[in-house]
């Protein structure tokens, strides 16, 4: 990788840093592709692949633009992630089974909490002191909570259309805690406010 990176730098002429941001980001999407990967086989290899997808797919796409929970150790974020896909496919749909109407309430609950706490990770949030910067943020900021909210909207929809899909419980529980784990983080994010305000 880094006979890659030096090629584009010196192509490119970017900064050491931008560098240090295109490795991160590389180091991030392979991490991130070899999980996904692993975690598919291991789903396809006890017949639990289509689960899998449908844990996956609302996963991704709330975590791009929500955030969450994240760990600096590849071993410690894998073992969580596998952890997350169990507690969606294996353990939640069995420990607890929803009544179909049950689960278009929670599903609302899931959605306000995504807009109004989202989207939250534990990495140190950046002051932004620029007024044009500051709008473009929060823009963001706004976009990403209706997409959210967007994402929830469309489980709740498929588990209307088709409530005797076995699948969709697993989107549903994915949802649920997804919620559950910003919620989490938001809190996490507080404690260490204070602590360092202390």
């Amino acid at each position: 990788m880094q006979y890659i990176l030096d090629k584009i730098q010196e192509e490119y002429g970017f900064s050491d840093y931008q560098i240090k941001l295109l490795r991160f980001s590389f180091t991030g999407i392979l991490y991130d592709l070899s999980k996904t990967l692993i975690f598919g086989i291991y789903f396809c290899i006890i017949g639990r692949f289509p689960e899998f997808l449908f844990a996956l797919i609302p996963l991704v796409l709330l975590r791009i633009r929500s955030g969450g929970i994240h760990f600096r150790k590849y071993w410690t974020c894998f073992f969580f992630s596998f952890l997350y896909f169990c507690l969606a496919i294996h353990i939640l749909p069995v420990l607890v089974p929803m009544h179909p109407l049950a689960v278009y309430p929670v599903l609302l609950v899931c959605a306000v909490t995504d807009y109004l706490v989202g989207p939250n990770t534990l990495k140190e949030k950046i002051v932004v002191r620029d007024a044009v910067m500051k709008d473009a943020q929060s823009s963001r900021i706004k976009k990403a909570k209706i997409e959210c909210f967007q994402v929830v909207l469309i489980v709740a929809i498929l588990c209307f259309l088709f409530p005797e899909n076995r699948y969709l419980i697993v989107s549903f529980w994915t949802v649920v805690i997804h919620a559950v784990q910003l919620v989490i983080t938001k809190v996490m994010r507080e404690v260490k406010f204070h602590e360092e305000l202390a």
